[in-house]
């Protein structure tokens, strides 16, 4: 049930063996620093100013903070004074979750401390870049999911990472119970929500089942998907992603994956891109996660990988932000990476029927978390204006006003205003203009 912690420590000791990494790109990919002088970050967020929110575990001494790296990308102190505690290696704040309104959720990792084992809660509102850093007493709420957890029979907890699902609940990973625990927004009450058998240990080395170690966490078509690692030995290629559905059902959508630390959907075209961490191994001693082994890849329909880039050093979370620029934090190097692909958001679909009439096509997936995709045929060359409107008729997002040729085109829809700030759950209306004609239909966002 420590795998976790154990993970994160044996990286932590090979920080002074590694310094210099070599990187090697997919085709058009490139990766540069833009943010130094961490202390072992992991959690990324993203605001509606492009601002990241960073949680770093701090070295064990009550020292773990949560900052902020504006796009100048200069590093401010937001939170200071959370727990940080050594428990197998440093452990504090880890992954974090920021709603509509402001609200920064905090996963407090495994410790004594009173906040430790936690959801914590505060506000953003009003923070500027400079300010005083915020205390502990600025909290709104703490939710003690461990103590649930251990109520259940979890032997330790470790609540690492969250997605929100149906109805605006929360969906927690616990790391040590290796389970996910459903706490409703309005009640707050706590469940059982899924729960991931361990993984069979085909060597004579450690036990004879590994521990199934949930990391990242992402929703979207109404099912979960859920990257981990199994326990020691580590062993590459037996780490999965599996799909969860609405009743808690679990079961693998990919094996043969090694060390996989986060998920996150790709808002160019949808895809599942997912964070090795690093390649364990025994020799040549001591036995540990090697430097310099981690990657991040792509999971396809049908199941192929494609490499975006490996040589990483020990990544540890990441964001998309809204153009489609990856942010990855590089746990050992005290390092937020940026990472940018050759990117366009409106494609061609090829060898597609040219229509007789101006078509546009129901979203899919419908409802969606976090990106839809939006496809139209023209039958003539044109110019297409695509907006996305609420209810109540306000214009929220421009996606396209552009001349196109003939043909058929997909764009896609981020769940984000012209601001950058992300929309609220609830029912939207996407339109069409081109050649003197319009087109409306509906879709439904769900947060």
């Amino acid at each position: 049930m420590k795998s976790a912690q154990l993970f994160y420590k044996l990286s932590f000791l090979v920080t002074l063996l590694t310094m210099a990494s070599r990187v090697d790109l997919h085709a058009q990919t490139t990766v540069s620093d833009y943010a130094t002088g961490l202390t072992l970050p992991i959690g990324l967020e993203i605001d509606n100013q492009g601002r990241l929110w960073v949680a770093e575990q701090g070295t064990g001494n009550n020292d773990s903070r949560i900052s902020v790296v504006t796009t100048d990308r200069m590093v401010h102190s937001f939170l200071t004074g959370l727990p940080s505690e050594i428990v197998e290696g440093p452990t504090g704040a880890q992954h974090l979750y920021l709603d509509a309104n402001g609200n920064l959720m905090i996963l407090q990792g495994e410790g004594s401390n009173l906040l430790s084992e936690s959801v914590l809660t505060i506000s953003t509102a009003g923070y500027a870049p400079g300010d005083t850093s915020r205390k502990l007493d600025d909290l709104k709420a703490i939710h003690k999911i461990g103590r649930f957890s251990l109520s259940r029979g979890a032997r330790t907890t470790n609540p690492y990472t969250l997605a929100v699902g149906p109805e605006s609940n929360f969906f927690i990973v616990d790391a040590g119970f290796n389970g996910i625990v459903k706490q409703e927004r309005c009640t707050g009450n706590l469940s059982v929500f899924a729960a991931f058998a361990p993984v069979r240990n085909p060597t004579p080395v450690g036990p004879p089942v590994m521990d199934a170690v949930p990391t990242g966490i992402v929703f979207r078509n109404n099912k979960f998907y859920i990257g981990g690692f199994v326990g020691f030995p580590f062993l590459p290629d037996s780490s999965r992603i599996y799909e969860v559905d609405l009743n808690g059902n679990v079961s693998v959508l990919k094996r043969g994956l090694t060390a996989v630390v986060d998920l996150a959907v790709d808002p160019r075209d949808g895809n599942l891109v997912f964070l090795q961490f690093g390649r364990f191994a025994f020799a040549p001693p001591p036995p540990d996660f090697r430097p310099n082994t981690g990657g991040l890849f792509k999971l396809r329909s049908g199941g192929r990988v494609d490499t975006l880039a490996v040589g990483l050093n020990f990544p540890s979370g990441m964001r998309f932000a809204a153009n489609g620029d990856l942010f990855v934090s590089s746990l050992v190097d005290g390092k937020i990476l940026k990472i940018t692909f050759p990117t366009t958001a409106v494609t061609t679909r090829p060898n597609t029927t040219l229509p007789k009439n101006l078509t546009l096509e129901q979203n899919y997936p419908n409802p969606f978390n976090p990106v839809t995709k939006i496809r139209y045929a023209l039958p003539k060359a044109s110019r297409v204006v695509l907006k996305i409107f609420n209810l109540q008729g306000q214009e929220m997002r421009t996606l396209l006003n552009e001349e196109k040729s003939a043909g058929a085109f997909e764009a896609l829809w981020d769940g984000k205003d012209d601001t950058g700030r992300q929309m609220s759950s609830g029912t939207y209306l996407y339109q069409i203009e081109a050649q003197g004609l319009a087109q409306t239909k509906k879709m439904v966002l769900l947060q």
